[in-house]
């Protein structure tokens, strides 16, 4: 494959990109182009469409450059072209990280005075392993930690009761200890001081 540099203005994207990027994601890859350069090549077809690198065609337009880099594909199906497009974009979102290695390359890079931001994750995700008031490893705070038991804390019975007449609800008062006004819609007996009423659960 033969990467060369054409003019941005004769790209044109795909109408039916179904992968979205925000104003805050192009900055980000627009930053990452700043500081590293252009190292990813935009994918075309024969009609300079773009198949791949939308994100990265956003983001030169953001930096006002003139050309780009772009690899030309021509022997595709318009069906593969539909289908690459798509599987381009979720091909890269299906992989995970190693955390630990990950938090242990952000604290180097921290120490070597390299600017974070350029990572493109967010201020709280860094924090941890920037600020000496917060905790400095995030992963072994859970070590040693006991196991969480939820407890069943949903109501053992609920019931609707109807009344005929205002006297019955007078007695139904006193039988329960509780007062019921116009906008009373539950109770909880014996009566409870916090409850989620829409879950029916004991806080």
């Amino acid at each position: 494959m033969k990467t060369e540099n054409i003019n941005i203005n004769t790209l044109s994207p795909y109408k039916n990109n179904a992968r979205k990027h925000t104003e805050s994601q192009v900055k980000q890859i627009a930053n990452s182009i700043e500081e590293f350069g252009f190292v990813n090549p935009i994918l075309i077809d024969e009609k300079n469409m773009i198949l791949a690198g939308h994100g990265r065609y956003m983001a030169a337009k953001h930096l006002e450059l003139k050309e780009v880099p772009v690899i030309k594909i021509i022997d595709l199906t318009e069906a593969q072209k539909k289908a690459f497009v798509i599987a381009d974009n979720k091909i890269a979102i299906n992989s995970t990280w190693d955390e630990t290695l990950l938090w242990e390359e952000i604290q180097e890079l921290n120490k070597l005075g390299f600017d974070l931001n350029i990572l493109a994750f967010n201020e709280m995700e860094i924090l941890p392993l920037t600020d000496p008031n917060v905790v400095d490893n995030p992963l072994a705070e859970w070590e040693n930690m006991p196991e969480f038991i939820s407890e069943d804390n949903t109501a053992y019975k609920t019931l609707y009761v109807h009344f005929e007449n205002e006297a019955d609800v007078e007695k139904f008062q006193e039988l329960v200890g509780q007062k019921l006004t116009d906008k009373t819609k539950y109770i909880w007996y014996p009566e409870q001081n916090n409850m989620n009423t829409e879950e029916k659960r004991y806080e």
